[in-house]
Parts: C-alpha cells; sequence; structure tokens
C-alpha cells in the first residue's frame, strides 16, 4: 500500500500541474497533455519514487491512470486522488 502522505502530496502536484496545464492551453484538450504534465512533473517524481524517472516513465503512467480511470466510468474519486494512488501503488508492487 502507497504511503498516504506521499499519495496526498502527489494528488496536490497533479491538481496544481493541471491548474498550470488549464491556465497554458485552456480547456481544448490537447492530445500531448501526458507529456506536457510529465516534463513539469519530472523534477520533483524522485521524491515519490525513490529514482528519477524519464519524462517518457511519467508519461507512460500518466497515460495508464488516465486509462483506468477513464474505464471506471465516474469513479468516486477525483481524477488527481486517483492518478496518484494508482501509480505509487503500481510502483510499491513492482519494486516489492
Amino acid at each position: 500500500m502507497a504511503d498516504q502522505d506521499q499519495v496526498t502530496q502527489l494528488r496536490r502536484l497533479l491538481a496544481q500541474t493541471a491548474r498550470e496545464h488549464h491556465e497554458a492551453h485552456g480547456s481544448d484538450p490537447s492530445p500531448r497533455w501526458a507529456e506536457w504534465y510529465a516534463t513539469r512533473l519530472q523534477p520533483e517524481m524522485a521524491s515519490f519514487v525513490g529514482f528519477e524517472p524519464t519524462v517518457e516513465e511519467i508519461t507512460a503512467w500518466l497515460q495508464q491512470a488516465d486509462a483506468s480511470y477513464r474505464a471506471q466510468g465516474d469513479p468516486e474519486q477525483h481524477w488527481p486522488a486517483y492518478y496518484a494512488e494508482l501509480i505509487l501503488e503500481s510502483l510499491a508492487v513492482t519494486e516489492g
């Protein structure tokens, strides 16, 4: 199970990045949103995952989280919390 403090911190970072993305791009969906997010998240991600992930790795994590979130239809969790928990849980499984 992912550390709840880390989940909370990553959720906040994802929400802040979402606000920045909205300021930069408005409400227009961007097909390259995950890469945009990953570029901004990359300097902070090592503190969450214990290593320095590449932008490509973070992009893949975000795309996987997004696909899982959308597959649920109308999840109860707000997306930043869902993504944070899923990313950290999946990395904990691969490390453990």
